[in-house]
């Protein structure tokens, strides 16, 4: 008996030896206009190991009354990124688009957002080139009709194509569809309802992600999947409960001056007085509900995805190089994130 328990205590020993180890590729997306790395950026990237850069190329809009799609927030190039770097070009496209019924619109609208991108990506090898636009049920069929034009352009040529994927897309895969493309970027962000009046984190929590991707839909969706984890916070604004706007660059330390603000929970913020905040003009009244990418919650989130990733080896695309959002977070916090979903 004992001999039989240590050849299977060895084999057991020499399967977990013999396991391919797990990789992944650290990586960043870069959503700013002008693209000039400070050194804070540069210094994160290196300490991180990042290799590929994720940037924001141009937006696609909408002209409802002309009825037209327009590039907007064209990337501004100052400087060469570090060679150690891979760049990979993103195009963001407003579903608005998908709206025009002209059957041609998708190989058009192809056309020209690959001659911009061309125009617009500078001359360094490129292997990947990443879509963004969260379609729905209406606009799939325009959308994936676009990405399947997209392959005959010639600056498609030899390139791997990548398109978002929404956390609704995953869970309503069958209604959704699965892109024509060779893998899908999950979104692990923006799960909650940003416009909803309550005490609750829009931008990353346990219960919207689990909800979202329960019973193993991640390792078990049709494509191969990276994953982007939040590193940016809000704050959104409420009159008479109802959605005003939305609030960028406040700090949680600024809101805790009981003078002019009264927390209502985990997240919310009574004004109690007329008062102007970097420059926000806020209404007794008036509240505030601060959003964050709270460390903490984010390794839980880590730990909860690392549990249902596919065998694909994914890259981690963190949102975003950014210096301020970057000053919330320490570097061994970010690695820490990496590690987990190694």
């Amino acid at each position: 008996m004992k001999k039989y328990r240590y050849h299977f205590f060895m084999a057991l020993l020499l399967a977990a030896c013999t396991r391919p180890e797990r990789k992944i590729t650290p990586a960043f997306y870069f959503w700013k206009q002008r693209v000039q790395l400070n050194g804070t950026e540069k210094q994160v990237l290196q300490a991180t190991g990042a290799r590929k850069l994720y940037v924001k190329m141009f937006d696609v809009n909408w002209d409802a009354p002309r009825r037209v799609a327009y590039p907007v927030a064209i990337a501004d190039f100052r400087e060469a990124l570090p060679d150690s770097v891979e760049l990979v070009p993103v195009v963001f496209l407003v579903n608005d688009v998908w709206q025009h019924g002209d059957t041609a619109w998708p190989a058009a609208m192809a056309q020209k957002v690959a001659g911009l991108l061309q125009q617009a990506t500078p001359k360094r090898p490129i292997w990947e080139i990443q879509l963004d636009c969260d379609w729905t049920r209406n606009s799939q069929a325009a959308y994936f009709a676009f990405l399947r034009h997209l392959r005959s352009q010639p600056f498609f040529a030899g390139k791997q194509l990548s398109a978002t994927i929404r956390m609704h897309q995953v869970k309503y895969l069958q209604s959704s569809g699965i892109p024509p493309v060779e893998k899908g970027l999950l979104m692990c962000y923006n799960m909650g309802d940003l416009r909803k009046w309550g005490d609750h984190n829009s931008i990353l929590n346990m219960e919207s992600l689990k909800a979202y991707t329960g019973n193993n839909r991640i390792s078990s969706y049709p494509l191969p999947l990276d994953l982007a984890l939040p590193l940016f916070e809000w704050t959104v604004l409420f009159r008479n409960r109802q959605y005003a706007g939305l609030l960028r660059n406040l700090e949680r330390r600024q809101l805790e001056d009981r003078k002019v603000f009264r927390p209502e929970g985990s997240f919310l913020y009574t004004v109690l007085k007329d008062t102007v905040l970097n420059g926000y003009p806020l209404r007794a009244g008036e509240v505030l509900r601060h959003e964050t990418s709270d460390p903490a919650v984010l390794q839980k989130a880590a730990k909860y995805l690392a549990r249902q990733q596919q065998t694909y080896s994914p890259v981690i695309i963190l949102y975003h190089l950014d210096s301020l959002t970057l000053t919330k977070h320490q570097v061994h916090e970010l690695e820490e994130i990496y590690d987990i979903l190694r």
